[in-house]
């Protein structure tokens, strides 16, 4: 399995790029698309999905110009399919920023324990909410993309509309934190870690 993170994204947003077999999975696309196009150039592989962990615009922002250049299908949670036609959701209205401000719904809406398969892959859906109502986790042979629920050492926000602080302490606990101590995670933003890790030194959810 090939993962890539660039991490030029908007307010430091991450995109990954999974690939296998000659097919890659985008998750988040909160960077200049020619950044994500030239990574699936050099690793040779073929864009197929793009998996939104949630709807805030700096994790979808480019979503558009990429599916102007590429025959992408787009997953979002259904729980988080409003956002992104509502600048007052997806924070668009808090930032006065050039630019796109209405986009395309997604091609497929997400439930908890949906299983997309690509390049030999499996990505099982995980969902968390907490920053959002419809924010999810993609877990992936020993790896886990967490968006904007679980940082190296700390979490998502939970002061947005449809954030809830009891939600993602329970997301967290139930879902994150009863996968395999040795389980990579690749957050929205910032650096990697590992759920072990977060279980022993993250001070915002405890075991």
């Amino acid at each position: 399995m090939f993962i890539k993170c660039i991490s030029d994204g908007l307010v430091q947003s991450n995109v990954y790029i999974v690939g296998g077999n000659g097919e890659g999975i985008i998750i988040d696309c909160g960077c200049p698309v020619d950044n994500i196009l030239k990574t699936i150039k050099a690793n040779d592989l073929t864009a197929k999905h793009v998996i939104l962990t949630h709807g805030h615009f700096d994790h979808f922002y480019y979503i558009n110009a990429l599916r102007n250049q590429t025959d992408v299908t787009v997953h979002i949670h259904e729980q988080d399919a409003d956002y992104l036609s509502d600048p007052l959701l997806n924070g668009l209205a808090l930032f006065s920023m050039d630019g796109v401000y209405k986009f395309s719904p997604a091609d497929n809406l997400l439930k908890n324990g949906d299983i997309l398969k690509s390049g030999g892959l499996k990505f099982q859906i995980l969902h968390t909410p907490g920053h959002t109502k419809g924010g999810i986790c993609i877990y992936v042979e020993n790896c886990v993309f967490t968006g904007d629920t679980l940082f190296k050492s700390s979490i998502g926000r939970t002061d947005f509309p449809g954030g809830s602080m009891n939600s993602i302490e329970k997301s967290i606990k139930e879902k994150l934190y009863t996968l395999p101590e040795n389980t990579v995670v690749y957050p929205g933003h910032g650096k990697s870690t590992t759920i072990g890790f977060e279980k022993k030194n993250n001070p915002y959810v405890r075991v």
